[in-house]
């Protein structure tokens, strides 16, 4: 509640700022009561918390499908679209579209902050928010390649921003970065506190945060770029590390938005199964990933399929099925993540026999969104230093990878038993030990950052998927989500990017493996 009225203050200023008739006639217009100009730290919460919102709800999920750590069961139809690739222009557009949200809403908020906040030495928010712009940023060219960047987010300057190279914004990400760390070393204006929604920075040790994050990014953004620019990524990898050493993310520092019980507080990934519950089951690539190593996060990951009977049973789904040939008990995602929203079959997640309760919806409506997650930022550095691209550094590939899987099963609340020791697993019996840490990575972002692993799963092809048993892609996999009619209607600048509309089949740059 307290970031929805954050937003509706923020909004209501803009409004006011836009509306506004020429200053000097009077001064009728100016209203002691409600400034012409937001306060910053009003701006920054409703940035973070509709990045969060998105990122964690309809972009998690869609990402999830592609990546395809989820199907559809028998009977449910909202998503089945997107798992046969029937992804058009309109999916993600219209009024609350999740790309034109983002430019709008979170990137302007953010924008405001940077332009509002130089000029007012509030350097410490404007650095955060230069941050989350990069983070935002990422996740759009990820999802659609080629996108406004240098000429966005100034309507004084055009309303049709040109699209930028999707490799030029790459560039664009590490410059702000670089920028929003030098912002934060100049230990200027307020800590934002409460006001930072991700973090609270409320000192120089939570600003210290925001850094290691950056840097984190940073390293993340330079491996995108191991497939189609290796030399680059090496370069800028070294560079980091000779200028920030191991100053990444810490035990406890996911970058993640606490949720809350309470309507319009909840998880987004749990508000989208409850309005629209028994439409999502387990994949069958995933499942068959973590079967044959009992891997001890299966409870979590998955319900048991019929939840009757004391033996667990997962029942897996292809991705691309119709409803007609979908079993009719499988398994749904964990109560972790849904609670108790859920009917599989005659089986409701309020029915004694399903072994979820209210207290588990609760727990499910509170999970943090998690937009970089500790393990994550293991596991990169394990693959920048097992491509030999970190120089020097006391840092160790096989421990990284091992704290990845055990900060992973420490987040679900599972030990790892002997799962390390496994030859499909130990880090010293890879041969391919790049291909492993991609595959690790890939089970640990289940249900946290759907939108990454498709990313991730894009750049190192792991793991190998399945074609959808139904697509309309003519049996080619989906690489990219198609420009939205919003900007094919009024940016005729989105024909420079040479794809066509309604294209998913063309890789995005980065996209080489």
């Amino acid at each position: 509640m307290k970031r929805n009225l954050l937003k509706a203050l923020v909004l209501t200023v803009l409004v006011c700022l836009t509306t506004a008739c020429e200053k000097d006639y009077l001064d009728i217009n100016t209203d002691p009561n409600n400034p012409a100009v937001a306060d910053v730290n009003l701006a920054l919460p409703a940035g973070q918390a509709q990045v969060a919102f998105i990122v964690g709800g309809q972009f998690n999920i869609l990402g999830g499908i592609m990546a395809q750590y989820w199907s559809i069961p028998k009977g449910g139809n909202q998503y089945r679209t997107w798992d046969q690739y029937n992804i058009t222009s309109t999916t993600f557009d219209g009024q609350g579209g999740q790309f034109a949200t983002l430019y709008s809403g979170a990137l302007q908020d953010f924008q405001y902050v940077i332009n509002q906040g130089g000029p007012q030495n509030e350097w410490r928010m404007v650095g955060i928010s230069k941050i989350m712009k990069a983070y935002t940023y990422g996740v759009l060219t990820d999802l659609y390649g080629d996108i406004p960047f240098s000429e966005a987010l100034n309507a004084d300057r055009t309303i049709t921003p040109k699209y930028d190279k999707q490799k030029d914004i790459y560039a664009g990400l590490q410059a702000l970065l670089d920028e929003a760390k030098a912002d934060i070393a100049k230990k200027q204006g307020r800590f934002p506190g409460t006001a930072d929604m991700l973090y609270q920075a409320a000192n120089e040790a939570g600003m210290d945060r925001w850094v290691r994050l950056a840097n984190t990014l940073k390293l993340k953004f330079y491996l995108r770029l191991s497939q189609v620019e290796p030399t680059t990524a090496r370069t800028g990898i070294q560079a980091l590390y000779t200028g920030s050493g191991s100053m990444f993310l810490q035990a406890g520092e996911s970058l993640q938005l606490a949720n809350g019980t309470t309507t319009n507080t909840e998880n987004p990934l749990w508000q989208a199964n409850f309005r629209l519950s028994n439409n999502l089951t387990a994949s069958t690539t995933i499942g068959n990933i973590m079967t044959p190593l009992n891997d001890p996060r299966m409870p979590v990951y998955f319900l048991d399929a019929d939840l009757r009977t004391p033996a667990i049973e997962y029942v897996f789904t292809p991705n691309g099925t119709t409803s007609t040939n979908t079993a009719t008990y499988t398994s749904y995602p964990g109560k972790y993540f849904i609670g108790q929203r859920f009917a599989n079959g005659t089986i409701l997640g309020t029915a004694a026999n399903s072994g979820v309760t209210a207290a588990d919806d609760n727990a499910a409506k509170a999970r943090p969104v998690v937009l970089v997650a500790y393990e994550e930022s293991l596991f990169l550095r394990a693959e920048a230093i097992a491509r030999g691209w970190t120089g020097t550094t006391t840092d160790d590939a096989a421990k990284l990878y091992n704290e990845g899987i055990t900060a992973s099963m420490a987040r679900f609340g599972v030990q790892p038993g002997d799962y390390l020791t496994k030859a499909e697993v130990d880090y010293a019996k890879q041969t391919n030990k790049i291909r492993a840490i991609a595959l690790q990575k890939y089970l640990a972002l289940y249900g946290l950052n759907g939108a990454e692993a498709w990313a991730e799963q894009r750049r190192t092809g792991v793991p190998a998927l399945t074609l959808p048993v139904v697509n309309l892609t003519g049996n080619q996999f989906m690489k990219r989500l198609p420009y939205v009619d919003s900007e094919l209607q009024r940016n005729p600048n989105v024909s420079e990017t040479g794809i066509a509309p309604g294209d998913v089949l063309t890789p995005v740059w980065w996209d080489v493996d």
